[in-house]
């Protein structure tokens, strides 16, 4: 038996309440990291209505495209997801949809995939720990397991988004303390305290055409999911401006069995308004007053909505809490809808599918339309083979993002991770590190690398502008002054009002790194502003490159290839020896952008789009540490030196 839906409804004040103040760190990031991209929404029946809300928030924090799918819309899209962000909301975590698409959207690796889940333990959680770099939150809100249309949920994840969005980018944005404050308690929700008369003459109206504007559209879209679900009749869904398209037929011709229900707040009642006084006298309407602007309107009108259902069950006799399953439907609902993850495309490999798709920027499909996938499959074969004939002295490799994940880059170096370094040293090769950062990647490298090895490893800090060996003690110069080519350029960013105010500076001799100030800014804002200031001085020679967290400005000839140089040098074999470079920023102006230009090179992340370097190989859905870990097992040590085989 389901809980009745006036016990979800007398719960939705504690809800409320609990979500306004509910700690929402991981989430607040999560969103943060996304922000910049375009993002998808997933859900699938009552959490679709979340998804609705996530992509309107979306767009109003952000300014960005963002769509709300279905799992069946998100995993069968022909979208290439590399470069959006991807967000499913499920109350339970355990539906057969939810869990299928997400193995399949994992494997496509959207820039960003996060996970917000209503309920703790889930078998969703336990498949998503296999992936690092997805953003898993759940929560468990204090009343309890929800009934059938999981309402609590509903108003808990959709109070939870909108406060990590406002958090992740800076925006003044205060709830309303108390859900009686966010719906007016001036006006309460029609129908409250009663339905008679005329009321109850509307919800005996078979068909119920809902209006809605742009705030109140994921409001609308839960009203028909909650009356499809509960079976409390049949409602169509059109905006405003979209009702006059023809659909005004519909009560020119079945008038008499229709009631119009439309959703009002102060940005569109001149326009409903208007629509309302044409439409003939005979059709019933109810008009649903919001309070607010914009996500706050659109929270308010999902909370009154909610109680409009309870009503409309009410007036008809079912509760759409409870309203039984037929046996049909359950097997329905458990049916295999995505059946295993499939293996590859068009007859590839999945590894090699997704390698080419990473590399060329389109599906599999797209590029079999465009007749340029054979193309592609000779530049990946070329790339391997070359690679496995190689026998490499060392091995070279970026820091943050690719030996660590980046969110956790001044925690010590993973465990999975500095066993690998060392077995590659136990095997004679040369280590290489090219980082940005100074003396806080030595202290990490010395804790996770024995000291017996310190000499074989070659580090260049600040992208290769101050290379030496990890036990040189001396080194890195972290005296905060500047070489004279970059003095101007440090006055000049210093004197600049708008970079002031947003980043800070940290001046090296080789170096001047910038990082925002705020959380709400990114990493791309403050690259326009960089890049104007350095045409504008024309510094002969000074470059910059980006990380996921930070701008850095190098002096002329500062370059990660000084690591090879020297790693080269070390190798018994001579400077000719060959040396594989692994990154994860290896599209311009990403940081590993010239690391990986050459013949022997792997990304963990980004690509160039040079068929002859700069390719991810990892398996489908693998990134960052996951990625390189992948690579070090398809290192094996042999009496010429480490050779790369492919699994």
């Amino acid at each position: 038996m389901g809980k009745p839906y006036a016990e979800e409804l007398s719960r939705l004040d504690e809800t409320y309440a609990w979500a306004i103040r509910a700690p929402l760190e991981a989430l607040s990031v999560a969103v943060r990291a996304a922000a910049a991209h375009p993002l998808i929404a997933v859900g699938s029946g009552g959490s679709y209505t979340s998804a609705q809300f996530a992509a309107s928030v979306h767009r109003q924090f952000t300014s960005g495209a963002a769509a709300a799918m279905t799992p069946l819309e998100a995993v069968s899209t022909p979208q290439n997801l590399r470069g959006s962000a991807v967000m499913m909301l499920t109350a339970g975590g355990k539906n057969p949809d939810v869990i299928g698409a997400y193995r399949r959207l994992v494997r496509r690796e959207p820039r960003r995939l996060i996970i917000l889940c209503a309920s703790t333990g889930s078998p969703l959680a336990e498949i998503a720990s296999e992936y690092p770099q997805v953003d898993f939150v759940d929560f468990r809100t204090p009343t309890g397991k929800d009934g059938f249309l999981a309402t609590n949920s509903l108003v808990a994840s959709a109070v939870l988004v909108l406060r990590a969005y406002a958090t992740a980018t800076g925006a003044d944005h205060q709830l309303p303390p108390s859900l009686d404050a966010l719906l007016g308690n001036h006006s309460p929700p029609p129908g409250d305290g009663g339905i008679t008369g005329d009321m109850r003459s509307f919800w005996g109206r078979p068909t119920i055409l809902v209006l809605y504007g742009p705030a109140t559209h994921a409001a609308a879209v839960d009203l028909e999911s909650k009356f499809s679900e509960a079976a409390l009749g049949a409602i169509q869904l059109a905006d405003y401006r979209n009702f006059a398209h023809g659909r005004h037929h519909w009560l020119a011709k079945r008038g008499e069995e229709s009631g119009v229900l439309a959703l009002v707040t102060e940005e569109d009642r001149e326009l409903a308004d208007s629509l309302l006084a044409l439409l003939p006298k005979k059709v019933p309407r109810l008009e649903i007053q919001v309070p607010g602007w914009g996500v706050h309107a659109c929270l308010a009108a999902l909370a009154r909505v909610i109680m409009v259902a309870g009503k409309a069950g009410e007036v008809r006799g079912i509760d759409p809490g409870d309203p039984g399953v037929p046996s049909f439907g359950r097997r329905i609902y458990h049916l295999r809808a995505f059946g295993a993850v499939d293996a590859g495309l068009h007859g590839l490999p999945a590894r090699e599918a997704a390698a080419i798709e990473r590399k060329s920027g389109a599906t599999v499909s797209t590029l079999v339309a465009r007749g340029q996938l054979d193309g592609w499959r000779d530049a990946y074969r070329r790339f391997v083979e070359r690679a496995s004939a190689a026998a490499f002295a060392g091995v070279i490799f970026d820091y943050d993002g690719t030996l660590c994940d980046e969110r956790h880059r001044f925690d010590p170096l993973p465990g999975r991770v500095a066993e690998q370094l060392e077995r590659l040293l136990l095997a004679g090769a040369i280590v290489g590190i090219a980082t940005g950062r100074g003396k806080s990647v030595k202290e990490a490298l010395r804790a996770a690398v024995d000291r017996r090895h310190w000499r074989r490893v070659v580090v260049g800090y600040y992208n290769g502008g101050d290379v030496a060996l990890l036990d040189d003690d001396e080194r890195p110069d972290g005296s905060d002054s500047v070489s004279e080519p970059l003095a101007p350029v440090a006055e000049a960013f210093r004197r600049d009002p708008v970079l002031s105010a947003l980043a800070t500076l940290a001046l090296r001799r080789p170096q001047i790194t910038i990082e925002p100030r705020t959380r709400g800014l990114e990493v791309e804002q403050l690259w326009g502003i960089a890049g104007r200031l350095l045409c504008q001085l024309g510094a002969a020679g000074v470059t910059a490159v980006r990380s996921g967290h930070s701008i850095d400005v190098v002096a002329p000839g500062v370059c990660k290839r000084a690591v090879s140089e020297q790693v080269a040098r070390l190798a018994s074999r001579g400077q000719d020896a060959p040396v594989l470079c692994i990154g994860d920023r290896g599209l311009w102006p990403g940081n590993d952008s010239m690391l990986l230009t050459g013949p022997y090179s792997l990304s963990a992340d980004e690509v160039s789009p040079d068929p002859d370097s700069c390719w991810n190989l990892a398996e489908p859905g693998s990134r960052g540490p996951g990625a390189t870990l992948g690579y070090l097992a398809c290192l094996k040590s042999t009496r010429s030196g480490l050779r790369f085989r492919l699994r």
